[in-house]
Order: C-alpha cells, then structure tokens, then sequence
C-alpha cells in the first residue's frame, strides 16, 4: 500500500509549529546562539575580567574587535576551535619548553594559534609554512633548512626554537610585547613607521597605521588566549587526535632512515608517521651532522630504540670504548664533551636526547677515547 507521505509531512510540520517545546539543554541555532552569547554571557565586564586574569605580557584592551574574535572562535568556528584545543595538548608541552629556554613570556604559546591553528604542515597563499608560518627566507636566517626534501619549517622542534629566537630578537628591539607581535607579523620595518606617523610607542595608539592583518593580529592572540583559558565555560571541549599522534617521544638521530622502513618494521601507519614527521617531504630522513627530530607513537619507543638508536648502530670510532657515566651536579653536556673528549652532539646521538638538559644520577652512554680512564 502506498503510504500517504504528505499528510504524515503535514502532521510533523503542525506540530513542530503548534507546540512551541524547547529542551533547555539543546543549543539555540548558530545566528540566534551568536545573539545569546552576546546578550546574556559575554558582557563587557565578563570580558575585561577575564582578559585581566590571562596573564599576558601586555595590556590587553577589552575592544569591540576582540570581543568579535572571541565570539568567532567559541560560537561560530567552535569545532575548528575544539580541534585547535585537542591539538595543543600536543604542541603546548613544546612552545612552553623553548620559551623556558630563552627565558621568554610563557603564554606567547598561544600564538601558533593565531598564525597556524596549530597544524604543523600548513602552507599559506604567500609560501609561509609551518606552525610558526616561516617564509623560506626568514627560516634560514636563523639557520632552518628549507629544500625538496627536509623543510624544518615543518618540524615543531626547530620551527618553535628559531621562532623563540626570533621573538626574542624583536623583543631586544621593542621592549614591549605588543610591539613584538605586531612585527612577527608585518615586519619590524612597519611597525617602526607606525610608531613615526602615530608619535606613540603604544600598540593600541599606532594600531591604525598598521596594515589591515597586523591590526587584527594582537587582537587575535588576546581572543585565542581568552579560548584557551575559557574554553569549558562556552561549552567546548578538546577534540583529541588519534592516540599514536597524541602519546609520543621524541628522538634525535643521526643516520639515515625511510619513514616506510620505521612504519613496516614499527607495526605504525605510515601516515601516521608522516603526520609526526611532516619536515621530511619525501618520507627520508637523511644522514646529517646537525642531528634531525624524529616523533613516533610512544607505544612502540622501546622497539624504535633498540632497532634504530643503539650504540651499535651509530658510527663510533676505533679508538673508543664503551662506558657508563651517572651524571652530578654541575654537569652539563658541554662540560662533560670536554671531558670525554667528544662533541656534544656525539653524546645526544649516544643517548638519543630530545635536548641538552640534564638531570642528576642520569646515566648516560658514553665511548671513552682508549687513553682517557673512565672518571
């Protein structure tokens, strides 16, 4: 029998009509949730209250402009937003460390938000790539390599320290983190004639000389900060990525390796290790004397370890032996290259080291020229 479709259409639609029912847990449409948000949950007061608690290196002004990114980023790009929050959960741990390093404000993390939405492969219009949107020609003046088949643009590691390096450089320039960001983003050149035309070192007095993009840019950090911190409060929650992305370690090596060759001999998508490992362009990792990162899922790190980075692996010359060494206080790699009498990049390949800190009672592997006894 044919079933009268219209007339059940026409029941539904005179319901839906008559009945007026809303659930109050469901959310309002996009367009009427914006107008609710703006109404009843974001007033000026919320906003400067919880501007003033992010802690940022600046003064942040509650504007109009910041409050419209902030909308965006918790109401109308609320999933990019999420995906953004999941993602940090891998890149923060990074940024915070490099920015310990140098000694620079802790929450300028936040910026990759703004240049990248924290996705490591991506490449803008204008050819800037990575987190930290490097151009080639700013990526090798602090000493990236940019060719067909290692972009170190893409790689989290060193993008995020030249980037801290380059933040800082402009800090020794501006005094005043505002300032800085605004030239990471149009260059230092324009933000010096925007200090000229407006007869005002402040950010927010000069702003209107800037371009378009640099305008918004503080802005935009400020309403990525206030996403990070407030997030839970508009209802978002982090979107996490598959756990081999989200569980990882971080290795440096100094030999030459396929990514195909880790992913068949590792049990792990090749995918996924190209996503971990997005700077080797062609799936290569070349044998260089600069030591490259290498991310795998931590769930096969022992395997990686033993099959890839054992001592007997490495290029370790005849004259040396294999010893052990627990390390004290005071030591550091530096010290301990003079001691040995190796580089110190010989004993971070040794030991498969993510970076030069050490701890105390570390043991390390060291291979001891044959004259020099074990201390």
């Amino acid at each position: 029998m044919k079933f009268p479709w219209t007339f059940l259409v026409l029941v539904l639609v005179m319901v839906s009509v008559t009945t007026g029912y809303t659930n109050p847990n469901d959310k309002p449409e996009a367009t009427d949730y914006a107008t609710f948000f703006v109404e009843n949950r974001l007033s000026d007061e919320t906003v400067e209250e919880r501007i003033a608690q992010l802690g940022l290196p600046f003064n942040a002004h509650n504007t109009p402009q910041i409050k419209s990114l902030i909308r965006r980023f918790t109401v109308e790009g609320q999933h990019d937003s999420e995906d953004i929050l999941g993602r940090a959960k891998i890149y923060f741990p990074i940024f915070e460390h490099y920015l310990r390093m140098y000694g620079l404000p802790e929450t300028l993390k936040y910026l990759p938000i703004v240049e990248s939405s924290l996705r490591p492969a991506v490449f803008s219009p204008v050819g800037a790539a990575g987190l930290w949107q490097f151009v080639p020609s700013t990526a090798r003046l602090y000493g990236l390599t940019v060719n067909g088949q290692v972009d170190e643009r893409l790689d989290p590691h060193r993008a995020t320290e030249a980037a801290v390096r380059m933040l800082a450089s402009l800090h020794q320039q501006f005094g005043d983190w505002a300032l800085v960001l605004a030239a990471y983003n149009c260059g230092p050149g324009r933000v010096r004639k925007a200090m000229r035309s407006a007869g005002s070192s402040d950010f927010w007095a000069l702003r209107a000389y800037l371009p378009t993009e640099s305008q918004r840019y503080v802005p935009r950090f400020v309403a990525a900060a206030y996403l990070m911190n407030y997030h839970a409060a508009h209802g978002l929650s982090p979107d996490f990525p598959d756990y081999d992305l989200l569980d990882t370690r971080t290795f440096k090596i100094s030999r030459s390796l396929h990514l195909g060759t880790v992913a068949r001999e590792m049990g792990v998508s090749y995918r996924t290790l190209t996503k971990l490992n997005p700077s080797f362009l062609q799936g290569l990792i070349p044998a260089s004397s600069k030591l490259q990162y290498v991310t795998i899922p931590t769930r096969v790190a022992n395997q990686f370890t033993q099959r890839y980075l054992q001592n007997d692996n490495l290029v370790i010359p005849a004259n040396r032996q294999k010893s052990q060494y627990v390390t004290v206080p005071g030591d550091s790699l530096d010290t301990l290259a003079v001691l040995f009498q190796c580089s110190k990049a010989e004993l971070i390949a040794w030991n498969g080291l993510t970076d030069d800190k050490l701890t105390v009672n570390q043991a390390l592997n060291v291979y001891l020229p044959r004259r020099v006894a074990r201390p």
